[in-house]
């Protein structure tokens, strides 16, 4: 049983299984207009009924963070005098 209604979660699931494309992608510019040419459909698909640009803008930030990190294999580092470097 959920308290969430169907068509809100057929969104959230539409966005996941975009996330999941994705989520090899290379950064490259042709990897984001496909991203944002799918993410567009679905924000027609749904309309003002259901927020999917926040939700795509989350997934899109987070696919970002993750191509950073696959590509470079860094972690944040800090010298022990600086500020904890929070992700901006």
């Amino acid at each position: 049983m959920t308290n969430v209604p169907e068509n809100i979660r057929e969104a959230w699931a539409d966005v996941y299984r975009l996330f999941d494309v994705s989520y090899n992608m290379d950064g490259s510019t042709e990897a984001w207009i496909r991203f944002w040419d799918v993410g567009n459909k679905l924000i027609q698909k749904y309309g003002n009924d259901i927020p999917v640009m926040e939700l795509l803008e989350g997934t899109a930030h987070a696919l970002e963070d993750i191509t950073k990190r696959r590509n470079k294999n860094e972690t944040l580092t800090w010298d022990k005098d600086e500020d904890y470097p929070h992700p901006q």
